[in-house]
């Protein structure tokens, strides 16, 4: 890979980082500010209870995505970036351009999905 690719996708890696990063420390303030108020109806309790489980999930998707940033920056230091971790080929660009943390190839990640991984 070319020196100008790995900095574009260090680039897009930190600023994909950062956005999450922001969005978490959004969702947890939210959490932690404190109940909205005492629910009057039963239903409003089931919808604020919804709400902060919904916020937990989406923090949880977003750590591990996080992860997988951190895994493909340390895949750009030892040089194993862009590789598929299932077959060992090439991911396309193209892939890597929409999904710069990706570990498989498109062809390997259908499978990964049909298979219920």
């Amino acid at each position: 890979m070319l020196k100008k690719d790995k900095e574009r996708y260090i680039k897009l890696l930190l600023k994909e980082k950062d956005r999450i990063c922001k969005n978490l420390g959004h969702s947890r303030e939210m959490l932690t500010k404190g109940e909205k108020g005492i629910p009057t109806h039963i239903a409003d309790h089931g919808t604020d209870e919804f709400e902060k489980g919904l916020e937990i999930n989406l923090s949880d998707g977003e750590l591990k995505t996080i992860n997988n940033i951190r895994e493909a920056l340390e895949k750009i230091d030892n040089g194993t970036f862009g590789i598929c971790d299932g077959c060992g080929k090439p991911i396309s660009k193209s892939r890597l351009d929409i999904l710069p943390y990706a570990n498989f190839c498109i062809t390997c990640q259908n499978e990964k999905e049909k298979s219920g991984e």
